[in-house]
C-alpha cells in the first residue's frame, strides 16, 4: 500500500506543480484579482476580453460609464479624445474590445453591462466581416470571459489558459524574453512585442488606461513619426494581401443574426445613440452585400456605416500599423464622416 501511495505521488507530483505554478504565477492574470491589470510588468499576451471585463468591474460603480467603444483590436485606434467631439461632453467612456472579436462576445459584452445596471447612452460599434465570421472563438486569446456568459464556459475558459501555459513554445518565449528582455519574431502573440507604460505622459512606450482601458500606441506613433517605423520586413506585410475584386461570403446566419437582434433590442431598451462602423481593412476586400443588408435592416441605414473595400485610406499602408490595423488619423476621419449625417 505504501508503494502504492508513493507511485501514485510520483505520478501525480508533476501535475501538482504545474498547476501550482500556474495559479502562483498567474502570468495571464485570470486566478488573481489586480487594481491594475495593465501593469508595465507583464510581459505576456493576455485575453483582452478578460482584462477589459475585470478592469469594467473595477471601475463601474466609481465612474458610471454610460458611453462605450465596442469591438475588436481594431477599435482601439478610435480614441476618447476624438469621439468627445460627437457626443455630450458630460459622457463617461469606457473602451469595450477584444482580441480577434466575436458576434457572441460582442453581445455579451453589451448584455453585461445592462445585466449591471450600467447605462448605454452611447456606443460606437466597430465591426468587420472578419469579426462576423465568428460566432465564438476557441484559444485563450479570444475566448469569452465566463464573467459575462453566466460562467457557463468557466471549466473551458481556465483549460485553454492552463494549455497555453504548459506550450512549450510560450515557455520557451516567456523564459527568452525574461532572460534576454528583447523581443523576437518567432514568440508572436505569446510575448508582448512593445512595453507598456504605467505613466500616460512617457511616450517612449505604450500606454492603457487602468480606468477606461484606452490604448494609446506611443511607441509605434513615434517610430512612423521619425521614418523609422515602416522598415522593409514591415512593408513586407502589406504585399499581396489586397484584393479588391473579391467580396467576403455570407456570414451573418440565424444564430449571428439572433445575437445581432439581441444587440439591438438593448440598444432600444437603453434609448442608446449607436453608430455601426465597418471597417476599412487594408486588404480592401467588400463586405458581402447580404450582410450589409441585414445589418441596414436592424440597426438602420441610417446608423451602419460601410468603410469596406477600396478606399483612400486602404491605398497607403502609411495609415496602417500593419495588413490588419489601420491608425487613429483613420478613426478620426471615419468618426468625421459618420456623426457629420
Amino acid at each position: 500500500m505504501k508503494r502504492f501511495i508513493q507511485t501514485i505521488f510520483l505520478f501525480s507530483f508533476p501535475v501538482i506543480a504545474i498547476i501550482g505554478a500556474f495559479v502562483y504565477l498567474d502570468l495571464f492574470e485570470i486566478i488573481w484579482h489586480y487594481d491594475n491589470y495593465y501593469s508595465s510588468s507583464n510581459c505576456v499576451g493576455t485575453n483582452r476580453g478578460y482584462i477589459t471585463t475585470m478592469v469594467y468591474k473595477n471601475n463601474k460603480e466609481k465612474y458610471k460609464f454610460d458611453s462605450f467603444i465596442f469591438g475588436n483590436s481594431r477599435s482601439r485606434s478610435y480614441t476618447e479624445a476624438e469621439w468627445k467631439n460627437y457626443i455630450a461632453k458630460s459622457s463617461v467612456y469606457y473602451h469595450y474590445d477584444e482580441s480577434g472579436g466575436s458576434v457572441s462576445g460582442i453581445y455579451h459584452k453589451i448584455k453585461f453591462v445592462d445585466n449591471c445596471g450600467g447605462k448605454l447612452r452611447n456606443v460606437l460599434l466597430v465591426i468587420d466581416p472578419e469579426l462576423l465570421s465568428n460566432y465564438e472563438q476557441d484559444g485563450h486569446l479570444f475566448i469569452i470571459p465566463p464573467q459575462i456568459c453566466n460562467y457557463e464556459n468557466v471549466i473551458t475558459f481556465y483549460k485553454e489558459h492552463l494549455i497555453a501555459f504548459t506550450n512549450f513554445n510560450f515557455l520557451r518565449a516567456y523564459i527568452d524574453y525574461k532572460i534576454s528582455g528583447k523581443y523576437k519574431d518567432y514568440m508572436g502573440d505569446f510575448i508582448i512585442e512593445y512595453v507598456n507604460s504605467e505613466n500616460k505622459n512617457d511616450h517612449r512606450h505604450n500606454y492603457t488606461d487602468p480606468i477606461n482601458s484606452e490604448t494609446f500606441r506611443f511607441e509605434q506613433d513615434s517610430l512612423i513619426r521619425n521614418g523609422k517605423y515602416y522598415t522593409k520586413e514591415r512593408i513586407a506585410v502589406f504585399k499581396n494581401v489586397q484584393h479588391p475584386d473579391s467580396i467576403y461570403p455570407n456570414y451573418i446566419d440565424n444564430k449571428r443574426a439572433e445575437l445581432l437582434e439581441g444587440i439591438r433590442m438593448l440598444f432600444d431598451k437603453h434609448h442608446t445613440n449607436y453608430k455601426i462602423v465597418i471597417s476599412p481593412l487594408y486588404n480592401q476586400i467588400r463586405i458581402n452585400p447580404k450582410d450589409l443588408e441585414f445589418l441596414n435592416r436592424t440597426f438602420g441605414k441610417a446608423n451602419v456605416f460601410d468603410f469596406s473595400g477600396k478606399n483612400k485610406w486602404n491605398i497607403d499602408y502609411h495609415n496602417y500599423y500593419e495588413q490588419s490595423h489601420y491608425r487613429p488619423n483613420v478613426a478620426n476621419e471615419v468618426m468625421k464622416i459618420v456623426y457629420s449625417r
